[in-house]
């Protein structure tokens, strides 16, 4: 008796059958329900499903109400949720929630199959690990790793931790130097690929010529300087994860290559006719407004979408005053090491002037300010003579007026709003602007129901 099998939950009867029709073709045994209350009673029989693949909207209810009922049932099947364009935010929330992963209609059957296979393999992986094998190990965060407080860096982190388990291919925003890379390394070190390959690429490197190449790989002799057969990076990254750093760089002509890889989940290497099965999670990062490059016509609407399934965005160091101690404290040591210096502390002096900073450059300015501080200081203490000239170009960037604060409530609140307007929502010159830090602006602007 065929023991796969597999609860489908969609109330439209032709996509349900055809759904039902494919899985008994595929090896599985499919029973569908149009309904929550009919999948509840389902589920409540003697024998198991060990797969629910379930519509996100139901006439009587709906996924996540679903994912609720089985939670406070105990029941711990895997659970697939089906979404239409447009609900990849709500699907993440399921996900939150205990799902398994999401599949975006139309389904596309190649990726479907890929879904239930690795909802068995994950069910199989938490009953025991299969003969001959090892269990699967939690990640290993990077102990000289620091960890944010501010509210954008917490912000950060809970959407870090709530996609990196799913399959869900990733945009990170941000200015340069604010480690985007490192998010990425994150999401994979957090995610069940974490014992796979994580392989970077920087795609302002790639050339049209040799992208195509470089990325899917190329037969020994398919070009002149192709004197050995290359893999890839996409192959390199099978069963992990590919970092594609500036994707916005990727020159137009290799963008529909990409788009057809990530669609069919295939490559087909240069000067080859036959495509190569691949299994990666796509992570991307950009510097730069990509709905612009769109609008100019250099890069693809389409591509566009299939990367941006959820963005992260990494804030600039100057929204995040608050940690620039704990940074600057870490790469302290790290110079330390570095140099074969010993310098123990930096001076309340100096860290006021690293917190009154604009930093464009972000947090590798910082390290590099750090570094050299390091470098120079001839005691135990980095103080203000050890750094480069800082405290000027905040200053300067901010527009010379006294809005400060009064003690009347509602005056108090038409200045934040001022001040706010008047850098263009920029809150670091704003708190400067009212003679007050940053912490206290993000309090007032909550005491006074004033957006984020």
């Amino acid at each position: 008796m065929n023991n796969k099998r597999i609860l489908i939950v969609e109330d439209d009867r032709s996509f349900g059958s055809m759904l039902q029709k494919w899985f008994d073709r595929n090896g599985f045994s499919a029973t569908l329900c149009s309904g929550m209350m009919a999948a509840q009673e389902a589920l409540s029989q003697s024998e198991p499903y060990q797969i629910v693949l379930s519509d996100l909207r139901l006439p009587d209810g709906d996924g996540i109400m679903l994912l609720n009922w089985l939670k406070e049932k105990h029941l711990s099947v895997p659970v697939i949720i089906m979404t239409g364009y447009g609900e990849v935010q709500t699907a993440v929330s399921a996900i939150k929630l205990g799902a398994f992963d999401f599949l975006e209609k139309p389904i596309n059957p190649d990726i479907l199959t890929k879904k239930i296979e690795a909802a068995f393999d994950g069910r199989q992986e938490n009953i025991s690990p299969p003969a001959g094998q090892t269990e699967r190990k939690p990640y290993k965060e990077d102990k000289q790793f620091v960890k944010g407080r501010s509210p954008f860096s917490a912000q950060m982190y809970t959407h870090i931790d709530l996609v990196a388990p799913t399959q869900i291919a990733v945009m990170v925003i941000g200015e340069s130097g604010t480690g985007k890379e490192h998010v990425a390394r994150l999401i994979h070190t957090r995610s069940n690929r974490a014992n796979g390959p994580f392989v970077a690429v920087d795609c302002g490197s790639l050339s049209i010529e040799l992208a195509p190449s470089e990325l899917f790989g190329h037969k020994k002799g398919s070009f002149t300087s192709a004197i050995e057969d290359k893999t890839g990076f996409f192959r390199e990254a099978h069963g992990g994860t590919l970092f594609l750093d500036e994707v916005g760089n990727l020159p137009y002509g290799v963008q529909m290559q990409l788009l057809r890889t990530l669609q069919e989940k295939r490559v087909r290497p240069v000067g080859t006719s036959t495509d190569l099965n691949v299994d990666v999670r796509i992570i991307t990062a950009t510097n730069e407004n990509l709905e612009k490059a769109i609008d100019e016509g250099n890069f693809r609407e389409d591509l566009y979408h299939r990367l941006n399934e959820f963005m992260i965005r990494v804030p600039a160091l100057r929204e995040c005053v608050e940690d620039i101690p704990s940074y600057a404290d870490h790469f302290r040591e790290e110079a330390n090491k570095e140099l074969g210096r010993e310098v123990a502390f930096i001076s309340p002096e100096a860290l006021t002037i690293l917190k009154n900073y604009a930093w464009p450059g972000n947090l590798r300015e910082l390290r590099n300010v750090i570094r050299r501080a390091v470098l120079f200081t001839r005691g135990d203490s980095i103080t203000p003579e050890n750094l480069p000239v800082l405290a000027t170009r905040k200053e300067e960037s901010v527009p010379k007026a006294d809005i400060s604060l009064s003690v009347e409530p509602e005056e108090e609140k038409d200045k934040i709003l001022r001040a706010l307007e008047q850098v263009k929502g920029n809150k670091t010159k704003a708190a400067i602007l009212l003679q007050i830090d940053r912490k206290t602006l993000y309090n007032k602007m909550h005491q006074y129901n004033i957006s984020l």
